[in-house]
């Protein structure tokens, strides 16, 4: 007798995976792999550009004192409040509602904004001396941010054009 109260079929024993239910759990776990690639990759491909940009801004002046550290935070968070700031008034919707798939696509393409931002971190960063630092940090989230709506544009056009990312 299983836990459920059922009666096992012959040659079936309790804590035995059957073949389907395996199936299932692979397909449960490849779900799971997906959706946390669609809830993480801008986060992810931001955490690698804001790192890339401080590593460049201190490889280009040296080691950085508190104060050029603190800076380059504060640039940081300056720039994504007047961005957020900017388009929060000219945009009163919030987020755009879109689909698992183009969610999916447009983590993928998130690929750009990362170029785009740590292109633009690489040209700041050889300003030299304090500036350096709040600017690569403040031109690195604004290119970010606004490459970044942009990607929204192509995973809706990919996602439109390809099976990829079809299932969700």
């Amino acid at each position: 007798m299983a836990e459920d109260g059922t009666e096992l079929s012959a040659g079936e024993e309790e804590g035995k995976v059957r073949p389907d239910r395996a199936e299932s759990a692979l397909s449960v776990y490849g779900s799971g792999v997906r959706t946390a690639l669609r809830n993480n990759a801008t986060a992810y491909g931001f955490s690698i550009t804001i790192t890339s940009s401080y590593g460049l801004v201190n490889g280009a002046g040296g080691p950085p004192s508190s104060w050029e550290t603190v800076s380059f935070a504060l640039g940081a968070a300056v720039a994504f409040v007047l961005v957020g700031g900017v388009f929060l008034g000219h945009f009163r919707r919030g987020s755009l509602p879109e689909s698992a798939r183009v969610a999916t696509m447009s983590g993928a393409v998130d690929l750009l904004s990362v170029s785009a931002s740590v292109a633009v971190a690489y040209g700041l960063s050889r300003i030299g001396g304090y500036w350096a630092w709040p600017l690569t940090a403040a031109g690195t989230v604004v290119t970010y941010l606004l490459v970044g709506g942009g990607d929204i544009l192509i995973a809706r056009s990919a996602a439109n054009r390809t099976s990829l990312a079809q299932r969700q």
